[in-house]
């Protein structure tokens, strides 16, 4: 019994020393901890930094492109984007557009998520992108409209 209860202790210190070892995942930051709280401000930095678009957009992106050359029609092509396969910049500069002859809207949808759209008035050039809040802003999807 004596020899039980000493394989037993000895099992149960070991463990807590295990435990004791393990690294814990770092949790995510606080919204104070991000760099940008406000959206508006986030995007004029995400849209002209490419290095806070690299590290401010979702592994895997959720992607879509309009194959217009589908038959018997168009069909819109989803897919999972790895960031390692993102072409940057992946936005558009926001403070740009106007001298391209593009324009802007931002939408704040339901959830608190906030969308991105960006287009060429009088043609089918358009693109959305939108961003949530996971705890700081992250760009999550990018859509292609244009045929």
């Amino acid at each position: 019994m004596r020899g039980y209860r000493s394989a037993v202790s000895l099992a149960l210190v070991a463990g807590i020393a295990v435990t004791a070892c393990t690294p814990t995942p770092a949790p995510p930051p606080a919204r104070s901890e991000c760099p940008y709280a406000e959206f508006e401000g986030f995007l004029k930095h995400f849209g002209n930094e490419i290095t806070l678009q690299e590290r401010a957009t979702a592994d895997p992106l959720l992607d879509s492109y309009i194959d217009a050359e589908a038959e018997p029609e168009p069909r819109k092509v989803e897919s999972r984007l790895a960031l390692a396969d993102v072409e940057w910049p992946v936005m558009p500069d926001p403070a740009a557009l106007a001298g391209q002859g593009r324009e802007m809207q931002i939408s704040v949808l339901a959830d608190g998520q906030r969308q991105v759209q960006i287009r060429t008035p009088d043609s089918s050039d358009q693109q959305t992108y939108t961003f949530a809040q996971a705890p700081c802003w992250t760009l999550v999807k990018r859509e292609d409209e244009s045929i």
